[in-house]
């Protein structure tokens, strides 16, 4: 089964979070003409994910990842949108931190925390993610978030290892569905490695779906699948959240997705992904993006709101719906 075709059977299924531009998020490494299928440096050597196999020998996933194709997304269990907790009277609300935050004062304590595992974008980390998983600790809500992005375009050692090997095997240069998915699938597993080892254990995870700058998609034509932080291919987008998001299925996680419905429709063309939302509304009151009255004009992704992310100030505020 072709990887774009597995977005149809799984459809049913300016955000302030903290992001690097892609720019500063990969240092791109000189291209060596590569060749049917690129050699890369191993996975020791590089850091993140644990050495096992795509084929049980040698390899470059984690022993939790089947080394089956892809089409384990097919009948991946995602949580449905219409099993959302109902809205309390009186909503939760907290904070969301993450690397910036570092050496910094931390916020108060609060009903909601949610902290980012990486340092802006994947296969990084944030280096004060102990310290700031102990504040989210003794939170009702508290979760943390991973930064999402495509990998098409750049040759740094972590693409050649990550988006060239995984579960969707062993990918040639323009072979950009292989690689989404594979990237997409191995940073979540390489998050849920690092957040357990900081005491970041809490079960809802958070995909940080975004735009850092204007110029972090690309336009259509001949540069679309240049590097940047996003291709102009939704399809290909999509397939890198689609993977991150089972993968952390695979891994006992509640899954959401954090963005705005316009950053949505640019990166992913509107993929009804059918989990809870996170939405960045920084123009009016939480509960006018958790209204179901508004739904058109502020929901995505096919999902029903669960939190609302408003107009930082010290701290990235947060609301519950």
């Amino acid at each position: 089964m072709r990887l774009r075709s597995l977005l149809g059977r799984g459809a049913v299924l300016g955000c302030a979070l903290a992001v690097l531009p892609a720019q500063a998020a990969f240092a791109a490494t000189p291209s060596t003409g590569f060749g049917a299928i690129v050699t890369t440096t191993p996975s020791d050597q590089i850091g993140g994910l644990p050495a096992s196999s795509l084929d049980d020998s040698v390899g470059y996933i984690p022993s939790a990842g089947s080394p089956a194709a892809a089409a384990r997304l097919g009948s991946a269990n995602f949580t449905s949108g219409a099993n959302i907790a109902s809205r309390s009277a009186t909503p939760a609300t907290g904070y969301d931190i993450s690397w910036p935050e570092c050496g910094g004062a931390l916020p108060p304590s609060s009903d909601i925390a949610v902290v980012g595992v990486d340092d802006g974008h994947p296969f990084s980390q944030n280096p004060c993610l102990q310290q700031e998983a102990d504040w989210a600790a003794g939170a009702k809500q508290h979760a943390q978030y991973m930064v999402v992005d495509s990998p098409v375009g750049w040759s740094s050692a972590h693409v050649l290892e990550y988006a060239y090997h995984g579960p969707a095997g062993d990918c040639t240069p323009t072979d950009y569905a292989c690689q989404s998915f594979n990237w997409g699938y191995n940073a979540a597993y390489d998050d849920v490695q690092y957040a357990d080892s900081q005491g970041a254990t809490g079960k809802q995870w958070w995909l940080d779906v975004e735009l850092p700058t204007s110029t972090s998609i690309n336009p259509s034509g001949p540069d679309c699948d240049v590097a940047n932080f996003w291709v102009c291919d939704p399809e290909l987008n999509s397939l890198v959240i689609v993977a991150a998001a089972a993968a952390l299925e695979e891994q006992g996680k509640k899954v959401g997705v954090y963005s705005t419905q316009l950053q949505w429709q640019k990166i992913t063309g509107g993929l009804p992904l059918g989990l809870p939302i996170w939405i960045a509304g920084y123009d009016y009151a939480p509960a006018t993006y958790c209204d179901p009255g508004n739904a058109s004009s502020y929901w995505f992704a096919l999902g029903l709101p669960k939190m609302v992310q408003s107009l930082p100030g010290t701290f990235d505020p947060d609301t519950d719906c």
